[in-house]
């Protein structure tokens, strides 16, 4: 179990999404709330709007007209893609490390991450689900347990294996059967303190 308080202590060293962030997140899932509401929240985070603009003015988007603002942006590319936007920003520097006890890259579990939000996002659109930019935030963090996990799985990792590969279980039951967490258990904590 003292690998499960050390794990829960170095979650403090994530950097948690930013007031702002979160700010424009609850904001947006308001059915009351409008366009000009969420751009009043964006314009006083100098970061975030330069961030924005910048990303709506690239080939990516191909705008007829230069952004200038944050109305400007929220207007050309709409509500929910700003929204996404801000969060991948917000996201993007805990996840861009490599996981070497999961395998992983430097930059891979972030390029995962984006695109497992970008599914959930045009899923949730599919099925009109009324709260997309919760779908898509929870899609885009939903292995940020892996972040803090990746060190104690590299060091017990032959064990992990060991029970997927000679005693069927899956990675997920491994990790909480070695480690006393799995990664989806440790991402929640991480989402419930943030």
């Amino acid at each position: 179990m003292n690998a499960v308080n050390d794990l829960i202590a170095s979650i403090k060293e994530l950097k948690p999404f930013s007031r702002v962030a979160s700010q424009i997140l609850t904001v947006s899932e308001d059915p009351d709330s409008s366009m000009n509401d969420i751009a009043e929240i964006i314009v006083y985070d100098p970061s975030i709007t330069t961030t924005l603009i910048k990303r709506c003015n690239s080939a990516y988007y191909s705008l007829p007209r230069q952004v200038e603002s944050v109305q400007d942006a929220i207007t050309y590319i709409g509500l929910d893609e700003v929204v996404s936007l801000v969060l991948i920003d917000q996201c993007s520097g805990n996840f861009e490390k490599k996981q070497e006890g999961y395998g992983l890259s430097e930059g891979e579990l972030w390029k995962h991450s984006v695109f497992s939000a970008i599914i959930a996002k045009k899923l949730a659109k599919v099925k009109n689900v009324e709260n997309i930019s919760l779908v898509f935030t929870a899609a885009m963090i939903k292995d940020i347990g892996k972040i803090n996990l990746d060190s104690f799985v590299s060091d017990r990792y032959k064990k992990i294996k060991y029970l997927v590969n000679e005693k069927n279980y899956s990675f997920m039951e491994a990790e909480k059967k070695i480690i006393g967490v799995n990664h989806a258990e440790l991402g929640a904590i991480i989402a419930k303190m943030w």
